[in-house]
């Protein structure tokens, strides 16, 4: 039986995301068995961009994936990996708190993930079907606990 190929991600990264934030992403990408392609991005069309990292990925299929490798630590480690990218160097300027995005290669379902969400949300993560979201961005409602979107993205 033919072994299938390695799940691959295209990382983008904002030209301000600091190489260990990089480091931190994609060694904890690697290390879930994910191929990764990185690059920077400077402002689209003239906009600056309103996120910090946007990993495209099949992401359904690494959502199940990480549940299964890693069990019963999956929403702990999911949120060690993808919070890593999002902080800061201690002494660098001050900024603006910008999400990272996941962006499901099938659907073009968006997930805005914050560098303070609670384990629960990782949780819920792990445990959603995209399908039934196409074209939507995802955030996590802290009042009601729970994601939620829209078509735009606008929330």
């Amino acid at each position: 039986m033919a072994e299938s190929p390695p799940m691959t991600a295209h990382v983008y990264f904002d030209a301000d995301t600091g190489e260990e934030e990089r480091k931190s992403l994609t060694d904890g990408l690697t290390g879930l068995g994910v191929e990764t392609y990185s690059a920077t991005l400077g402002a689209l069309r003239g906009e600056t961009l309103t996120w910090l990292v946007l990993v495209v990925l099949p992401l359904s299929g690494f959502l199940q994936n990480v549940g299964q490798l890693l069990a019963q630590d999956a929403c702990t480690a999911l949120k060690r990996i993808l919070g890593g990218a999002l902080r800061r160097s201690p002494g660098g300027p001050p900024a603006p708190p910008r999400p990272l995005l996941l962006e499901d290669a099938l659907s073009a379902t968006r997930i805005l993930v914050e560098a303070d969400l609670p384990v629960a949300a990782y949780r819920q993560l792990l445990e959603m079907d995209l399908r039934a979201c196409p074209g939507r961005t995802l955030s996590y409602d802290r009042e009601h606990d729970r994601w939620s979107g829209s078509a735009d993205g606008q929330g």
